[in-house]
């Protein structure tokens, strides 16, 4: 079985080594980090590799949604889970903007953070796959590094961003609802989330992201 890596971001140590026993208990190689810096550094410098970031918002120095944005405007496009004590839908919107992939709000229950974490990890593909369908010009999806090939230009997406855009893509011409794509994400956040995916879809993909369309009262479609 092949080993999977985490590593958590937090600055309370009890939370911390309760994050950490559990997630062990699940068979999961876990590093805790006190500080975004300290984490930064083991990937940047040091090019450690890992499946999942779990990464508190409120932290000594530099905060977590800053240490987001900077991972991904590196091209680092491992799966991150935000973790805090802040609730408001404001705010778990700003943590979705930074390039989170999901939220989950302090206190919380083990069970849930465990479950959200499996869901995070299903998203990761090994296989690269070439979807297309009749619109204008062959849309190709590669799972294994999450880029998006439209014709001669690559576009990188988050995780999230990803599987957003391959529904909508799949399902040509036809308007799916956001609780059905945030269903389809494993995810149990706000559907305003999903607003925030799209928004940051359409400025990366250009004249491409001008196809998805708002269909008002129920979500989006993709039209070519």
């Amino acid at each position: 079985m092949k080993e999977i890596k985490i590593a958590v971001v937090e600055d309370d140590m009890e939370i911390a080594n309760i994050l950490k026993l559990a997630l062990t208990r699940e068979g999961y190689r876990v590093r805790v980090f006190d500080t975004s810096e300290k984490l930064l550094n083991d990937i940047i410098e040091y090019d450690q590799k890992y499946n999942l970031i779990i990464l508190d918002v409120m932290l000594p120095g530099m905060e977590g949604r800053q240490a987001c944005k900077m991972l991904r405007d590196r091209k680092i496009d491992v799966p991150i889970l935000i973790l805090t004590a802040l609730s408001s839908e404001d705010d778990k919107i700003k943590g979705f903007e930074c390039g989170a992939d999901d939220y989950l709000t302090k206190p919380f229950s083990v069970r849930e953070l465990l479950a959200r974490v499996r869901a995070l990890l299903r998203r990761k593909g090994e296989v690269s796959v070439s979807t297309s369908s009749n619109h204008g010009g062959k849309i190709k999806f590669y799972d294994d590094h999450r880029t998006v090939e439209i014709g001669d230009r690559k576009v990188y997406l988050t995780k999230t961003e990803f599987m957003i855009f391959r529904i909508l893509v799949e399902n040509e011409g036809k308007a799916i609802r956001k609780d059905e794509i945030s269903t389809k994400l494993g995810s149990k956040g706000s559907v305003r989330a999903i607003d925030v995916h799209i928004k940051n879809l359409r400025e990366k993909l250009g004249n491409e992201g001008n196809k998805i369309k708002t269909v008002w009262g129920v979500g989006y479609k993709f039209e070519s």
